[in-house]
């Protein structure tokens, strides 16, 4: 309990004196939207020279949409630091962090909350409770959708950690390798059907961004598909973060600080 009031200062810590920069925080948050919506955009585009895409309707097209969009903002709010990972490993700032009396992976990601997460967050969840209401969800459809966000965030962060563990063995101060998960991400605003074989293995096995977002809608929407699917979201997330444990520790025994 100690330990868990600890991460919630730092947090709580890091997001106050993140939010004394007003005009930063408005900024953030309507550029966040902005993107966002620029690429609906793009969806309502497709969507103008077809009824559907690959059976999916623009309601559902949307809700695959939101999910992503709220997951990410997650993800930016509650484990952005994540992304700072090579510029400490290269400036020597990871040994003050190993000193501390706390998990040093938990403790790293909380500590810098990303304000523009907010306008992920409210457009992701805005799009989704549009999509549900145009829908006619039943009510557990309403209760499974918090569920599969924060297991899409846990998901996207494991596989940022995964990452951010190569800074470890090839160490440099640039964070490009962060954008292959952060990118992948994104093609879950669309059904995985219309890919690729490939490139859905990819998306359901190695990254299993599938398992929250396309996996459970498609068991949602009657897309006959195995009803246990439905506990895809919440096993995928939890291997993935002993995957991502797992890449940590192998990272923290290849770090050799400066010098």
């Amino acid at each position: 309990m100690e330990t868990l009031k600890m991460y919630w200062m730092a947090f709580n810590t890091s997001l106050q004196a993140k939010l004394e920069y007003r005009v930063d925080f408005i900024l953030g948050v309507v550029t966040s939207c902005m993107l966002q919506l620029a690429a609906l955009g793009m969806l309502w585009i497709v969507l103008n020279q077809t009824k559907d895409l690959n059976g999916w309707t623009p309601e559902q097209l949307l809700l695959l949409f939101g999910v992503t969009a709220a997951s990410l903002g997650t993800s930016e709010l509650f484990f952005n630091h994540i992304w700072m990972l090579p510029y400490y490993v290269v400036m020597g700032e990871l040994d003050r962090l190993l000193t501390y009396p706390v998990d040093s992976l938990y403790f790293l990601l909380i500590t810098r909350p990303e304000l523009h997460a907010f306008g992920n967050l409210v457009t992701g969840f805005t799009l989704a409770t549009i999509a549900l209401l145009r829908l006619h969800a039943p009510w557990y459809d309403w209760a499974l959708l918090p569920v599969f966000i924060i297991c899409g965030s846990l998901t996207y962060t494991s596989a940022l950690v995964i990452f951010g563990s190569l800074s470890f063995k090839f160490i440099g101060p640039t964070s490009m390798h962060f954008m292959i998960p952060h990118t992948l991400l994104q093609a879950t605003r669309y059904p995985l059907s219309i890919y690729p074989g490939w490139l859905q293995y990819g998306l359901l096995v190695v990254l299993p961004y599938g398992a929250f977002n396309f996996l459970p809608a498609s068991f949602l929407f009657g897309k006959e598909i195995a009803p246990w699917i439905a506990l895809a979201a919440p096993l995928a997330s939890l291997f993935f973060l002993w995957e991502a444990r797992l890449a940590w520790r192998w990272g923290i025994n290849k770090y050799e600080s400066t010098g």
